[in-house]
Order: structure tokens, then sequence, then C-alpha cells
């Protein structure tokens, strides 16, 4: 996360100069705002992965002799074939069509597409 670290921290940077700058051109009040927001959404994100390399270390990405191999776990474990994402799908048409013909079709809905993600997410973890 090194590359992301100093990437994001130059978002931080450039818009907080654009910023300053444009500011002091006059610039109107609608774009100062928006720009240093700017600045601090890239502020967030760079101070976020400052900490985690702090608390996690470098990734074998990272480091000078890092190898493909140093990060891959295990591959190839995918759930089975499942009509799952077809039930998925029905439940959030239901949901949405629910808007129209009424509050009852889509707690219908929500319900059909909570229960399949559960299951779903239980035959991921097998």
């Amino acid at each position: 996360m090194k590359a992301e670290t100093v990437l994001w921290t130059g978002v931080m940077v450039y818009f907080a100069v654009i910023g300053a700058i444009y500011f002091a051109v006059g610039g109107e009040p609608a774009g100062v705002a928006l720009l240093l927001l700017a600045a601090g959404l890239g502020g967030l994100v760079a101070g976020w992965m400052w900490g985690w390399r702090r608390r996690n270390g470098d990734r074998p990405e990272d480091l000078a002799d890092g190898d493909a191999g140093d990060r891959t776990g295990i591959v190839g474990v995918y759930p089975s074939v499942s009509l799952r994402p077809l039930a998925t799908s029905a439940g959030m048409t239901a949901a949405v069509l629910g808007v129209v013909l009424g509050s009852w079709m889509t707690i219908a809905g929500v319900a059909i597409v909570a229960s399949q993600m559960a299951l779903l997410t239980r035959d991921a973890d097998r």
C-alpha cells in the first residue's frame, strides 16, 4: 500500500493547493468548499491507508524482493452451481414492483432477497 498511500496523499495536497490558490484569486465560496472537501476526502483515504500499513506492515507487493507467490493463498474455492442468484433477482424484481403494486409485494421481495443472500453466504462458507 506504499504506492497507494503516496497517491492519495498527493491527491490531498493537490486539491488543498488548488483550493488555496482558488481562494486567493477570489473564487466563489462553493468552489473553494468543494476543492477543500476533495482534499479532505483524499486525506481520509490516505490516513486510513497509513494507519493500516502501520498496524499490518508492508504487503508482499511493497517489498523489493516480493514475488507473486508470496501472497497466494487458497485458489479455486467457489460455491457450487446454484439457483440462488435467480431467486435473488426474482426477489429484487418483486421488491421494485412493490413500489407500484403495493407494500405487500415489497415486503415479500425484501424477505426473498434477505433469505437468498443468507443462504448464498452460507453456501459460500462451505
